[in-house]
C-alpha cells in the first residue's frame, strides 16, 4: 500500500477527529470502534438473501480490514427477504441491516447504496467468495484519480473456481459483446467486487433490478466517461446455493447490452433499411425493373414499403434510446444530438408527420377513386399504392414519435 493513500487516511482522520471530538488525541480516538463518524470514509454494501453459511466470515473478514489498516468504514448489509438466520448474524456483529423486500439484486444493490453514507462505497457478494481484505487496494485506486475500479477474475488465472460454463462462454462472451459495442476494456464485466466514488455512482445512476445490475455500473461508466480501471482478484470457492440463472440472466444482460448501444444496434442497420426501401419505391415508380417487357412495379413497391417501414421503426427506436441516454446525461457533449434538438421540436415532427401523412392519405383516396371509377378493374399504376402506405405509416409514426421524445426530452431540460 502506497503511503500517498495512508496518508491521505490519515489526515483525514486527524481533521475529524478536531472537528468532532475537540482536545481528544487521535490515539484515543483511534481506540473507538471503527464507526467512530456518522460520516465513514467507506462504506461497503453487502446484498443477503439467505447465506447464513458465509455472511458472518464476510462481515468479520470487513471489519478486520478496517481495523488493521485504519480505514474509518461502515458495512451495510441489504437483506432481501432472507428466512434464515442471515438477518440475526449480521446484526450480532454490529453492522446496519436495511431491507427490500422486493426480490432482486440489483434492488437489494439500490436500497444498500442509497442509505450508505460513505464518501466511497465498495460493493462486494456476501457469499465469502471475494477477498476483502483488497479494499484498500481498490481505496488506494479511487485515490490516484481512477473513478470505478472492477475486480476481475480473469487477471492472473483468478477464474479457476468460476463454472466452466460460465468461464469459458457466458462472462467472457458478454464482455467481448460489451468491449465492441462500446468501445471499452473490460475483462470482467460481471465482477461483483467493486469500488467507487459517490459522485461517480451519482453520475452512472443505475436502475436495472436484476443480476444485469453489475453489467448496466460497467456500461454506464463507460457512457459516463468516467476514469476505469481493473483490479486481478482471486474468486474463492462459494458458500451457499447460488442465486444466478445462467440462460434468463445473460439474455436480460444481452438485451441491455443491445438497448444501451443505438448507433450500432439501431441507427446504422435502421439506416440501411430505410435506404434500401426509398431506392426500393423510386425503381419502382420509375419502372426501372422489368420482366418480359412488363414492369414489376407492384412487387417492388411492397418491398419498398417493406423496408422503408421497418428502417423508420428501427431508427425511431434508436433515436428513444438516444435521446433516454441523453436525458441522463452520458451524450451531454454529443454535437449531432444537440443539434438534432436545436432545430427538431414537438411542433416540428408534428408537422412533419402531419404533412406526410396527409400526402399519403390523399394519394390512396385518389387511388380508391380512380378504382372505383374503373369499375374496379387492377389498378394501373400499384406502385403508387405502396408509396402512399409507406407515407401514411411512416408519417403516423414521426407524429407518435414526436410526443414521446419531446416528453422524453423534458428532463433534459
Amino acid at each position: 500500500m502506497g503511503r500517498s493513500f495512508y496518508g491521505g487516511i490519515s489526515a483525514w482522520r486527524l481533521a475529524l477527529s478536531d472537528f468532532q471530538v475537540g482536545e481528544m488525541g487521535l490515539r484515543d480516538m483511534l481506540n473507538e470502534s471503527i464507526s467512530i463518524t456518522d460520516v465513514p470514509l467507506v462504506s461497503v454494501v453487502l446484498p443477503c438473501l439467505n447465506e447464513e453459511k458465509a455472511i458472518g466470515a464476510c462481515i468479520e473478514s470487513i471489519q478486520k480490514t478496517f481495523a488493521e489498516t485504519c480505514i474509518p468504514g461502515e458495512i451495510v448489509v441489504c437483506d432481501n427477504g432472507s428466512t434464515d438466520r442471515s438477518v440475526a448474524i449480521a446484526e450480532s456483529l454490529g453492522v446496519r441491516v436495511v431491507h427490500q423486500p422486493e426480490r432482486g439484486y440489483g434492488k437489494a444493490y439500490l436500497k444498500g447504496f442509497a442509505t450508505a453514507k460513505g464518501t466511497y462505497l465498495v460493493m462486494g457478494d456476501a457469499d465469502d467468495t471475494y477477498d476483502f481484505s483488497m479494499i484498500p487496494v481498490f481505496l488506494e485506486k479511487l485515490q490516484a484519480g481512477y473513478d470505478f475500479v472492477t475486480g476481475s477474475r480473469y487477471l492472473e488465472r483468478g477464474h479457476a473456481t468460476i463454472p466452466f460454463l460460465h468461464r469459458i462462454f457466458g462472462n467472457p462472451l458478454l464482455t467481448r459483446i460489451l468491449n465492441a459495442l462500446f468501445e471499452t476494456r473490460y475483462t470482467d464485466v460481471y465482477c461483483g467486487y467493486r469500488a467507487f466514488s459517490r459522485r461517480a455512482y451519482d453520475t452512472i445512476q443505475p436502475v436495472s433490478p436484476g443480476m444485469e445490475f453489475n453489467l448496466e455500473l460497467a456500461i454506464n461508466a463507460g457512457l459516463a466517461g468516467l476514469k476505469a480501471t481493473e483490479v486481478p482478484i482471486r474468486l474463492r470457492e462459494r458458500k451457499g446455493e447460488s442465486k444466478l440463472r445462467t440462460f434468463r440472466d445473460g439474455w436480460r444482460s444481452l438485451r441491455m447490452m443491445l438497448i444501451y448501444c443505438p448507433n450500432k444496434v439501431f441507427f446504422f442497420p435502421g439506416l440501411i433499411a430505410l435506404g434500401l426501401g426509398v431506392l426500393a419505391h423510386i425503381v419502382s415508380l420509375a419502372g426501372l425493373v422489368q420482366f418480359g417487357g412488363r414492369p414489376l412495379g407492384t412487387a417492388t413497391g411492397i418491398f419498398g414499403t417493406i423496408f422503408s417501414v421497418a428502417g423508420f421503426q428501427i431508427l425511431s427506436v434508436g433515436l428513444h434510446a438516444k435521446t433516454y441516454s441523453w436525458s441522463r446525461r452520458f451524450d451531454r457533449d454529443n454535437r449531432a444530438l444537440a443539434t438534432f434538438y436545436d432545430r427538431f421540436n414537438l411542433e416540428t415532427g408534428l408537422m412533419l408527420g402531419g404533412g406526410m401523412l396527409l400526402i399519403g392519405a390523399a394519394t390512396l383516396g385518389f387511388l380508391v377513386w380512380e378504382w372505383a371509377q374503373s369499375g374496379f378493374l387492377p389498378l394501373s399504376h400499384p406502385e403508387w399504392a405502396s408509396l402512399g402506405a409507406t407515407l401514411v405509416i411512416i408519417g403516423g409514426g414521426t407524429v407518435f414519435s414526436s410526443l414521446f421524445i419531446s416528453a422524453m426530452s423534458m428532463k433534459r431540460s
